[in-house]
């Protein structure tokens, strides 16, 4: 089957459930976690802030090893894979473990956190790096590309939605008077279910897209070969401002329900319901849209729009949570496009790093770009901490203070606005429009190189 050839739906619908998998954990890390560490596992704020900094730091040296191996992985499946299999059983225990709280001393719980949320941060990239490089090496045609990112975004916030709007509600109902056990037992059977996605994205996917040539597993020679192509440059500046807006506004959505509408559990779920649909409409009408007007202006004008309407969101009455539903709702229709748009892109710029350099690095590409993703989760999460902090936010208190509130108000509205702002500013310095990736592709498909 040749690498330009249209995938079939079975095989878009199979590997996007392997991202449904993976964003259990990153959803409910982006809008849940944080909440469960300050006011259900009594970590300061400010202490949670800094660990979600500090332990992601440990991906600038994780995540180009597993995508230096994933690149030198040989096997009958593949090289990117086998690791769906070997890494869904530990990807499981660890969502299980990173809700677990021990009975330790206030400083051993601190302890515990940290190598609970290092033990899944690992994993996490052990299976994710190669399921993202996956998908470079099932098609090189930029269009099929975007349609298959397109599925995999629309099909995502499924696994989204068990990791934040489900989660809550089966917690109360499985133990409605003990929220961490309840939480601990509903993360245990969604890494159950994680597993299953993972297994059958394993089994209806094929890589069909090869290196031009293999050589020995090196990182720092990757690495450079990788800061020599300007467009994931780019494209790494681009990704980090707006995964910090999209964890800002992610995490302060509890916050926020709790604290500024005053309103419980039923109504953060249907918050987090709302943004998972409101995500896959979002992703459903980014291929539509992507082959219809240059993806580069649609992904400046979608985050442009975004920071605009979090500024809107600040001015809003919020004596009825009807009305930010409504335009949480809006936000997280127009962020659904990012994703898939994003997505492609990364896939049309490991195509442009190959076509420059003469050496195909999917997994090092990959693991670089979510690297940075993961960076921009990391500062997203330590500011959400820090600005609570700052804004002396009480976990234990019934009635925060107007100060915690206003706080909390920022985080929903004007930070993220400004991350959004600057996100659509980095894409503006893209280039690889469709124009340029027909010529690459075509290209690379009659094995012609750029010149030196």
């Amino acid at each position: 089957m040749s690498a330009t050839e249209k995938l079939t739906v079975k095989e878009k619908i199979g590997y996007s459930l392997g991202d449904a998998a993976s964003h259990i954990v990153f959803d409910s890390s982006v809008a849940i976690l944080a909440y469960f560490y300050t006011d259900i596992y009594g970590l300061p704020p400010a202490v949670m802030g800094t660990m979600f900094l500090l332990v992601r730091l440990l991906d600038a040296i994780t995540d180009p090893i597993m995508g230096a191996i994933a690149d030198a992985t040989s096997s009958r499946w593949g090289r990117f894979r086998p690791w769906l299999l070997a890494i869904c059983g530990p990807f499981a225990v660890s969502c299980v473990l990173v809700y677990t709280i021990p009975s330790f001393s206030d400083s051993g719980k601190v302890v515990y956190a940290v190598a609970a949320y290092i033990f899944m941060t690992l994993m996490y990239t052990a299976i994710n790096i190669p399921y993202c490089s996956l998908g470079a090496a099932l098609t090189s045609d930029p269009r099929e590309n975007l349609s298959l990112q397109s599925w995999r975004f629309a099909i995502t916030p499924l696994g989204g939605a068990l990791g934040t709007a489900c989660i809550l509600p089966l917690a109360d109902y499985l133990y409605p008077q003990d929220r961490a056990s309840g939480i601990q037992m509903a993360m245990a059977i969604f890494g159950v279910i994680g597993c299953l996605m993972f297994i059958i994205c394993f089994a209806t996917t094929k890589e069909r897209v090869q290196p031009i040539k293999e050589e020995n597993l090196n990182v720092v020679r990757d690495v450079k070969i990788l800061f020599r192509n300007e467009q994931w440059r780019i494209l790494s500046i681009y990704n980090f401002m707006m995964l910090v807006a999209v964890v800002i506004r992610g995490g302060a959505v509890v916050y926020y329900v709790n604290t500024v509408l005053r309103q419980g559990s039923t109504i953060i779920s249907l918050f987090m319901l709302g943004g998972m649909i409101a995500s896959m409409l979002g992703s459903a009408l980014a291929q539509p849209l992507g082959s219809r007007f240059c993806k580069i202006k649609l992904s400046f004008w979608i985050n442009l729009l975004n920071a605009g309407l979090g500024i809107v969101c600040f001015w809003l009455p919020v004596q009825y949570w009807l009305i930010p539903l409504v335009a949480h709702f809006l936000i997280q229709t127009v962020q659904g496009g990012n994703g898939a748009l994003q997505w492609s892109m990364i896939t049309d710029a490991n195509n442009y790093g190959e076509w420059k350099t003469q050496r195909r690095i999917t997994g090092m590409n990959v693991a670089a770009n979510i690297f940075v993703i993961k960076l921009g989760v990391a500062v997203g999460g330590a500011i959400l901490g820090w600005v609570l902090a700052g804004f002396e936010y009480k976990a234990s208190a019934a009635v925060q203070s107007p100060q915690a509130v206003q706080g909390v108000v920022w985080l929903f509205t004007l930070i993220p606005s400004l991350f959004y702002l600057l996100t659509a500013l980095a894409i503006k310095f893209y280039r690889l429009d469709e124009q340029v990736m027909n010529t690459v592709v075509t290209d690379l498909n009659n094995g012609k190189f750029a010149r030196p």
